[in-house]
């Protein structure tokens, strides 16, 4: 029985991938040519115009966690301007096979642009004759996983409890409550902006580590958002 149930639920998981697949395709391959090629288009572009190689990292990380993390709020803005979401309740598959199959494709994404920004900065490095060191490409490529992990498992909830537009503003209004509340402790706290300065040259003297404990939160925040998600999308009509 165990085996049975558990061979259904791994059918539901893929089916919920295939479908969120779909949904993306649907912009056509217009809308995935800009999405794959924005970030080592702008690395190229910097290398070639005498940026440095950590401006370069820098750029093309941000880059590629905002243009992926756009491609979560995608899916349920096209779920909601076509009506689509009308099909969760039609397709055979439950809410929390839904979820898990929403996180599961979205962790296929983040993995493919992790493999971009690695492929980019060595590009990056060629263009600007400064080989990057494989570990370093490595290291690139885990924290932007890590990180859009993070921010899915963040926004995720808010996009099960509002539109996509009003939940565009929710976490808008959170970033700006995070930055003031930063430029506050800046203000209020002299030591703070030297602590974390100190915070970031202990990660990168201890990267390895440093990813091993972001790993650790990222499965716990998947844990809890996913939880979170169920119990919102759970006590929906659809």
């Amino acid at each position: 029985m165990n085996t049975t149930a558990n061979a259904n639920a791994m059918t539901a998981i893929l089916r919920q991938i295939s479908l969120d697949w779909n949904r993306t395709i649907s912009y056509g391959r217009s809308y995935l040519a800009i999405l794959f090629a924005y970030a080592p288009g702008v690395t190229c572009l910097m290398a070639a115009t005498g940026s440095t190689l950590d401006s370069v990292a820098g750029a093309v990380i941000g880059g590629a966690v905002s243009g992926f993390l756009m491609l979560n709020i995608t899916l349920f803005s096209y779920e909601q301007m076509n009506n689509h979401h009308w099909m969760n309740g039609i397709v055979p598959i439950n809410r929390n096979h839904q979820i898990l199959g929403r996180f599961a494709f979205l962790i296929v994404c983040d993995l493919v642009a992790g493999l971009e920004v690695a492929v980019s900065i060595a590009c990056a490095g060629i263009i600007m004759h400064e080989p990057v060191k494989v570990t370093d490409a490595i290291g690139f490529a885990a924290m932007t996983v890590l990180t859009l992990v993070l921010l899915n498992t963040i926004v995720q909830p808010f996009l099960y409890r509002f539109s996509p537009y009003r939940a565009m503003a929710a976490i808008i209004l959170s970033i700006g409550v995070i930055v003031g509340t930063v430029i506050g402790l800046r203000k209020a706290l002299p030591e703070f902006e030297k602590t974390v300065e100190q915070l970031a040259e202990s990660i990168s003297r201890h990267q390895a580590i440093a990813l091993a404990a972001f790993l650790i939160i990222d499965v716990l925040a998947l844990a809890f958002s996913s939880k979170i998600s169920l119990h919102i999308y759970g006590s929906k009509d659809i």
